[in-house]
């Protein structure tokens, strides 16, 4: 019975919140009555979110909490597949911030931000590897993450996997580390978790996209990330979308504070009708 009432609680917030916006999108959001907005987030995953709001997950919610009228709040539990399927679904939670474009199982916003996969290397090595076909790369120890990715993919192509020599999952810092702590001699990840850690960094660190933006035939070497929803909800997707274009500045201005990896991605327009 508490999941049933969330999940009718939750649909009549958003139609209510969905409802106001189409017809008074040129005012502001405090003319909306409050409604809440319960974000499944990991409370210790920088740079994406933290339970003191310091993740760029965080700080963009925030924003566009702020732009249509709502109360924040969150369902906090470490980042995991189970996120989805025991937690959103469930209705402990409505909504999951930064999700791969095009998710299977889920009503997905427009691309908010689009990141590089990357190679990071230490800035004192005498080599600067940006692509597969570099011929160093299989003289290499190289740490990677995810498994099971395009990444992997293009080492398994070349034939050049045996210079994979750890795989990481969801430990987004100790991939960095273990390049810095000089395990690996490279590593190869997802942009976020590298500009992050790299920034930070005491010994210098070189972060350079995958070169070429697609792995032939057409598999490109980037994520394009949206904000999820349960299967439906496209009414709620609406709302969002208006308040991702809304607020499109400063959410890349996010992004850019915590030193994340960005490739060009067009800034979306609303139409004449608000959409």
């Amino acid at each position: 019975m508490r999941t049933f009432d969330r999940l009718t609680a939750w649909g009549m917030r958003v139609a209510l919140a969905a409802g106001l916006a189409a017809t008074a999108l040129g005012a502001t959001a405090g003319t909306a009555s409050a409604w809440e907005m319960r974000v499944c987030a990991d409370p210790d995953r920088m740079p994406f979110s933290r339970s003191d709001g310091a993740g760029f997950e965080n700080r963009i919610a925030k924003i566009l909490a702020d732009e249509m009228g709502a109360e924040l709040t969150y369902f906090w539990f470490p980042a995991s597949a189970a996120m989805i399927d025991n937690y959103l679904r469930t209705g402990e939670c409505d909504v999951i911030m930064a999700i791969e474009d095009g998710h299977p199982t889920l009503t997905g916003t427009l691309a908010y931000f689009r990141s590089p996969y990357v190679f990071i290397q230490r800035a004192d090595r005498p080599y600067r590897i940006e692509m597969f076909d570099d011929p160093l790369l299989p003289t290499l120890k190289v740490g990677m993450q995810p498994p099971m990715g395009p990444t992997q993919d293009a080492f398994e192509v070349r034939k050049i996997g045996k210079a994979i020599v750890e795989f990481y999952e969801y430990d987004l810092k100790t991939v960095i580390d273990d390049v810095i702590n000089e395990k690996h001699d490279i590593a190869v990840t997802w942009g976020p978790a590298a500009g992050y850690y790299a920034a930070l960094s005491e010994v210098p660190l070189v972060v350079l996209p995958v070169t070429p933006e697609f792995e032939p035939p057409f598999t490109p070497m980037f994520l394009n990330m949206v904000i999820g929803f349960r299967r439906g909800e496209e009414s709620v997707r609406d709302l969002f979308d208006i308040a991702i274009v809304k607020r499109w500045g400063e959410i890349q201005e996010v992004l850019a504070d915590l030193h994340i990896p960005l490739m060009f991605l067009a800034e979306p327009m609303l139409n004449i009708e608000g959409r």
